[in-house]
């Protein structure tokens, strides 16, 4: 009797290392085993082969939970047979029952969900000797399984969306396994491929242009106020862009001494793209042919914006300061109850700091919750009621917004 109740403790051990190590193994994503198996972790390889199939790994993981049962169930009959005579099948059923729900499925199960790469790794080595000791009656069981699927129509749903991946980094973000910029970057990567010219450009009217039959000399005074290293070229109408001219070009010809030199002849065909070019074909374009800007038009050719790839990149990484651009503030308490923050700023410290709740999440900027609710890049002076917040626009680009003064509903005049 003592064998076997051995046998039985054993058959158990079983039944719950089979049940942890499904569980493991389906919880334990492609993704985190390829991490697994870069990293050297003992028991990765073994892993990795097992989730390759996952189909047959089910299947072994089945027909072994299976056989230990089976074979639990026999000896508890016998035992409780021998025990209690007719009413041992009853009660063999019974407590067989409740053991195997709570030792061998409940228990460890939940155990197996909160640490499953350990349990998978642990338990790998033994369950990929066991799929090979099984492996005929495995693709038996498969090829039926597939014969049955072939019945109903296949499914094409995929692994991994979008949607999950950007919640998944979001997730992170709030636990702190990823930083917030590691979180906006994944962000504006997947919002980059919906994106074109016309969403990002400097619109027309905000475009510094030249005359292109102006001489070097001529032009100098405007190039040097303002700090842009190129410059469209136009034919008298700031609308009718020609040519673009480069900074650096300008200073080679200063330094050869051709001052005289018309920007024209020193300038550069533009590119011109419509306005709903994709941003990921116009970033592949600017690339392929090494320029810097393009000329954005409409359908009948006439000039709506333009773009940079600095612009291009600052959509992927967040904003690109330079040397002409003001070092970014925190959050600063410029009189009682006024803060003047930048965009950049959070909105938890501007929250705290009212004791109100904004719309929008936490980890949001205050330029991202400003722009869900105007729907645009307001200019500088602008002020709007937002949650009962007085938002003043005290700096603004043609791209971003740099500084904001934010109170209680109340009346300001930006200096």
């Amino acid at each position: 009797m003592a064998t076997d109740l051995f046998i039985l403790l054993i058959l158990l051990a079983l039944s719950a290392l089979f049940s942890g190590a499904e569980t493991a193994m389906i919880t334990l994503s492609q993704a985190r085993t390829e991490a697994l198996l870069a990293e050297g972790r003992s028991g990765a390889q073994a892993l990795s082969r097992l989730k390759g199939n996952t189909n047959r790994m089910l299947i072994a993981l089945l027909i072994g939970n299976n056989l230990v049962n089976i074979a639990a169930s026999s000896i508890t009959t016998v035992l409780a047979s021998r025990q209690f005579g007719n009413m041992g099948t009853g009660v063999a059923v019974g407590g067989l029952t409740l053991l195997i729900l709570l030792f061998g499925e409940i228990t460890p199960k939940t155990f197996a969900t909160r640490h499953a790469v350990a349990i998978s790794l642990a338990t790998a080595p033994f369950l990929l000797f066991f799929t090979h000791l099984v492996y005929p009656l495995i693709l038996i069981l498969e090829r039926f399984t597939i014969w049955m699927q072939g019945l109903s129509p296949p499914t094409s749903d995929p692994v991994v969306t979008e949607s999950e991946l950007i919640t998944m980094a979001r997730h992170g973000a709030e636990e702190g396994s990823i930083e917030q910029d590691e979180h906006q970057m994944i962000q504006r990567i997947f919002a980059f491929d919906d994106l074109r010219a016309e969403n990002i450009m400097v619109p027309r009217h905000l475009i510094f242009s030249l005359e292109a039959s102006l001489t070097i000399r001529q032009a100098l005074p405007q190039l040097l106020a303002h700090p842009h290293s190129r410059f469209p070229l136009h034919t008298g109408k700031p609308d009718a862009i020609i040519r673009v001219v480069f900074l650096r070009d300008i200073l080679a010809e200063i330094a050869n001494g051709n001052w005289e030199k018309t920007l024209d002849q020193t300038g550069h065909d533009p590119l011109f793209v419509p306005l709903n070019y994709p941003l990921n074909d116009l970033f592949d374009l600017l690339r392929s042919r090494k320029k810097g800007t393009v000329i954005v038009v409409d359908a009948f050719g006439q000039l709506q914006g333009l773009v940079t790839l600095e612009d291009i990149l600052e959509e992927l990484v967040g904003e690109i300061y330079d040397e002409m651009d003001p070092p970014p503030a925190s959050l600063n308490e410029i009189e009682p109850g006024i803060l003047l923050v930048e965009g950049t700023v959070e909105l938890r410290p501007v929250e705290e700091f009212f004791n109100l709740p904004l719309s929008g999440r936490p980890s949001d900027t205050v330029s991202m919750w400003i722009l869900h609710h105007v729907q645009r890049i307001p200019a500088a002076t602008e002020t709007f009621v937002i949650d009962g917040l007085s938002v003043t626009i005290v700096r603004a680009t043609r791209r971003r917004i740099m500084q904001v003064r934010i109170a209680r509903d109340e009346p300001f005049d930006p200096p």
